[in-house]
């Protein structure tokens, strides 16, 4: 459907014409402001010489009573993007990600449970428990959850993370038990690993007390990698590092590398103020990523070419002008490329560019209005998956949803690159225990792992740690699982255990005694 029938089909549903739209937005902000709707528009539309700027979607939301999000992707915005980009992203810092689901109607892959009387071993294929089933809402999904996390994409010079965090993985931080395990810190290291901000800088480490409100901030890989905080304005614990999505030797996108200009002393203790205009939002903003200009522009142009259209890049000079020039910013592509460049919330951009975010439309539109992700080769299947009764969740998938407490839905289409696996599906997963004495230590506290099942064939370690050592699944003979880090010498199987382990090497004769799996690409942990 054209953009141009779309929009008055849209209109159409509310009984209004854009005649009356256009009149209304008059009334409403005046002619000679930015959302002013003009009675030329699907004239502009179907010539292709105009896109309606972000202040005309909001009063196209507001006047219609549909949601800005929905109205945003008629005209091929998908506010999805910013954290899926987000996500990609090897950022030099430690970030804040943008965990929102803006578009609470799309349709998600989901499961249906497989019963087995046997139980379940340590370690099995994830699609023995469940199959694919019916799609659901992405609403209906996050109403399982029964707690709301903070997630930190890992800086690759984060030096306190490592190794209890891998530099790139996805961190979730609970923010509700910080307090006491703060209080309860002592003159030793914590075992628990904590966010904590200090000025415009985000940092993940072990904390120990060295006073009535001094906290070290340390590493326990690196014992000169320590950082003395005292805890006031400038310095907060923001929660405590839950669990961990791991993955293992995956390259994401372009890595971004911290800026290396010193900042004065007073700059660094700024923080983000909520009632912050655009401009202060945008500078505080990339200084918390600390990225110049110049890196911020090459990293849109790899955003232009993810989302394909070359709107979304953003020259040097430009993202400096936003900074010093008060100027409302009108291309939604610039806007959405900040957000990506900046790890801004959507919503807080439209809040410091003035935009009324709390007077935008309310309902969804209907799914044939709107290009949301769905089932388009399958127009009924929204109403057959509507149609089945709300069942109790039991099994497999109730004890994982129970295990952790929410479903990271804006991670869901970033998997592939986080796993590695271009056709990502569940029988590339494995559950696995990590609370039965896991052999290496990337294992502890795990429950899901990602497998490539096209690496057959064991390479000799040539890590410089333990943490970093390639892991596979290896079937033995007795139709049970062993995950571990293994190499192939003269048809023998040696899979190693952890250097700690007093237990010595496990030697299996391969092909007859063994089978490997398949190489280990990412790993779902709690720390916790």
């Amino acid at each position: 459907m054209e953009t141009t029938d779309r929009v008055r089909q849209i209109l159409s549903t509310r009984g209004l014409t854009l005649y009356q739209v256009s009149k209304r937005s008059a009334e409403l902000f005046g002619r000679s402001s930015l959302y002013f709707i003009p009675q030329r528009l699907y004239h502009e539309l179907a010539i292709g010489v105009l896109s309606p700027n972000l202040h005309q979607l909001a009063a196209l939301s507001r006047i219609s009573n549909y949601r800005f999000s929905d109205w945003l992707a008629v005209f091929g915005f998908r506010l999805d993007d910013i954290p899926k980009c987000q996500s990609l992203v090897s950022w030099g810092h430690t970030v804040l990600l943008d965990s929102s689901v803006y578009d609470l109607e799309q349709w998600i892959p989901w499961f249906a449970e497989q019963f087995s009387e046997s139980p379940r071993p340590a370690i099995a294929p994830l699609g023995q428990f469940m199959k694919r089933g019916l799609p659901v809402r992405a609403k209906e999904v996050l109403a399982l959850g029964k707690k709301r996390f903070l997630y930190v994409k890992v800086g690759w010079h984060d030096m306190f993370a490592f190794p209890t965090l891998a530099p790139g993985s996805i961190a979730r931080i609970d923010i509700r038990c910080a307090r006491n395990l703060l209080s309860a810190l002592g003159p030793g290291s914590s075992k628990s690993m904590f966010l904590v901000e200090n000025g415009l800088a985000l940092n993940c480490g072990h904390l120990r007390r060295t006073g009535k409100n001094r906290i070290m901030l340390s590493s326990p890989n690196f014992p000169f990698t320590q950082a003395e905080l005292t805890l006031d304005g400038s310095v907060r614990i923001l929660g405590v590092v839950d669990a961990e999505i791991r993955p293992v030797a995956t390259k994401l996108a372009p890595q971004l590398r911290p800026l290396t200009s010193n900042l004065s002393r007073a700059v660094v203790a700024m923080t983000p103020d909520p009632r912050a205009d655009l401009r202060q939002l945008v500078r505080i903003s990339r200084m918390r990523v600390a990225v110049s200009f110049r890196e911020a522009s090459t990293m849109s142009r790899w955003i232009a070419r993810m989302l394909a259209d070359p709107m979304y890049f953003a020259a040097a000079g430009t993202l400096s002008d936003y900074e010093n020039v008060a100027s409302p910013l009108r291309h939604v592509q610039k806007i959405i490329s900040l957000c990506i460049l900046y790890c801004i919330d959507f919503w807080s951009f439209l809040r410091a560019a003035g935009i009324p975010v709390d007077l935008l439309g309310n309902n969804p539109m209907p799914d044939y209005l709107v290009p949301r992700a769905s089932y388009p080769n399958h127009p009924s299947i929204g109403k057959v998956a509507e149609s089945q009764p709300s069942k109790k969740l039991v099994g497999m998938l109730s004890a994982l949803i129970d295990q952790w407490q929410e479903v990271p839905l804006f991670i869901r289409s970033t998997l592939p690159a986080i796993t590695g696996l271009k056709d990502f599906s569940v029988s590339d997963v494995f559950c696995y225990d990590g609370n039965q004495d896991p052999i290496h230590p990337s294992l502890v506290g795990a429950s899901l792992l990602a497998v490539n099942r096209r690496i057959k064939m064991p390479v000799q370690a040539t890590a410089p740690s333990v943490w970093e050592q390639p892991l596979y699944i290896v079937l033995l003979r007795d139709g049970s699982y062993l995950c571990g880090s293994c190499e192939l010498h003269r048809g023998v199987l040696i899979v190693h255990p952890h250097s700690e382990r007093p237990h010595s090497s496990i030697q299996l004769k391969n092909g007859i005694d063994a089978e490997v799996i398949g190489q280990v690409t990412a790993i779902l942990r709690r720390l916790s």
